[in-house]
């Protein structure tokens, strides 16, 4: 039943087959962001507007972000966070009551939307008590908005704010759902995964998959040089560059030093943060620790304001002793692979020596015919020859064998 702005609801009947109706579309999907584009069209139907937003309460940021908008620049839509008691959405979430105002050049709280903006009418999502969001309606003519229209409004933000906060349920679940796919499956994965540089890299697609982040690092502890070292980051899906970071220092040291996960809602106010990327807001760092030992730290960002919440908290915290095993694993596997190389060196270096110091020609001996092989085993042996003229008359043909082969015969040798 399609209504005009000008409906009257005279009926009482009228009016409650409307609430039926936004009652239907709002509890019809568990989307969000289908469910809140229902929403404008269902309130543009009775209360015409040129700008529309919804705006989610965060309450850790005790701020306002646009989760869906009409009219708005994109860069507004995108970027503008509004604190509790800022603007007039801002005031309506801190009073939690519908603020009418029909001249905003003559209201001081007004934020500057649009120049040609002239009235706005912002209405509280409020769900036993807790706040959801502002829903907020802006026109560009003079007293577009009336009492009615208020009243009207309040009505479907009540219905609005409970379809919200079921939706937002709902994806809280999936999200805790897919972490525990997850979890099932990436410990068999990980602990297959012996090259770190292999590793590290499928644990921040697998982490991607769970947190929509901006920046991913994880910096392993060197005890010798007192140092968190990065060794993988990644802004969005390019590898970047950070610097090491001094144990104790930054949140990725304070997670190191206090062996729990450390989230900063906003680091412009976090006296600890390290810059590592200019645009980013807030950050998380999770301890990965390992038979009581902390072998590392994960460190989350993203370019938004109190980005990481409860449920990313602990689906990181779910992850991080897999992630922990794995990571020591592959790095001593790594420092293994490198002794060996070294070993290796060395063992072709004592072969080329042995090669050089051992005699390949002998003074002719008369009635002796004589012909030279030598062949370890292995890279190098214990075995030695020599030949010595003794006086004019004999000539002394000396053997070595040590028991064993290769570099431990060679270190026994005399």
């Amino acid at each position: 039943m399609p209504l005009s702005r000008k409906a009257e609801f005279r009926e009482r009947a009228e009016l409650l087959d409307f609430l039926l109706e936004v009652s239907t579309v709002t509890s019809e999907t568990l989307d969000l962001d289908r469910l809140l584009g229902n929403v404008a069209e269902i309130i543009k139907d009775v209360i015409p507007y040129e700008l529309f937003a919804i705006l989610l309460f965060n309450d850790k940021t005790r701020s306002l972000r646009m989760r869906y908008s009409i009219g708005h620049r994109d860069e507004v839509a995108k970027n503008l966070v509004i604190r509790v008691g800022e603007g007039i959405t801002g005031t309506s979430a801190a009073s939690r009551q519908p603020i009418l105002v029909e001249d905003v050049r003559k209201d001081t709280r007004y934020l500057n939307a649009l120049d040609a903006v002239r009235a706005e009418l912002a209405v509280p999502m409020l769900v036993r008590g807790k706040l959801v969001g502002i829903i907020d309606l802006q026109a560009t003519h003079l007293k577009a908005f009336s009492e009615q229209d208020q009243s009207l409004l309040v009505l479907i933000a009540t219905r609005v704010g409970i379809a919200i906060d079921n939706a937002r349920l709902y994806r809280r679940v999936e999200r805790q759902n897919r972490t525990l796919r997850v979890l099932a499956h990436v410990s068999q994965e990980f602990s297959s995964i012996l090259d770190l540089d292999e590793l590290l890299t499928k644990i921040a697609l697998t982490i991607r998959a769970l947190i929509n982040f901006d920046a991913f690092s994880i910096f392993l502890v060197d005890e010798e040089r007192k140092l968190l070292n990065c060794r993988f980051s990644q802004r969005y899906d390019q590898k970047a560059t950070v610097n090491n970071i001094p144990l104790g220092k930054g949140v990725t040291g304070a997670a190191f030093d206090a062996r729990q996960v450390v989230r900063v809602a906003d680091v412009t106010r976090e006296p600890r943060y390290i810059v590592s990327h200019s645009d980013v807001l807030s950050e998380v760092a999770v301890p990965l620790i390992l038979r009581d030992r902390v072998v590392g730290v994960m460190d989350l960002e993203s370019v938004r304001l109190g980005f990481f919440t409860d449920d990313h908290v602990r689906a990181l915290s779910l992850l991080a002793p897999q992630i922990a095993t794995s990571v020591e694993n592959a790095r001593l596997y790594e420092e293994l692979a490198k002794r060996e190389q070294r070993m290796e060196q060395d063992l072709r270096a004592a072969y080329k020596l042995q090669s050089v110091l051992a005699p390949r020609t002998i003074s002719d001996v008369v009635g002796l015919k004589v012909a030279i092989k030598s062949r370890p085993a292995r890279e190098i042996s214990g075995d030695l020859y020599d030949f010595f003229e003794h006086a004019d008359e004999y000539t002394l043909i000396a053997f070595g064998d040590v028991s064993g082969k290769g570099a431990a015969a060679l270190s026994t040798a005399p």
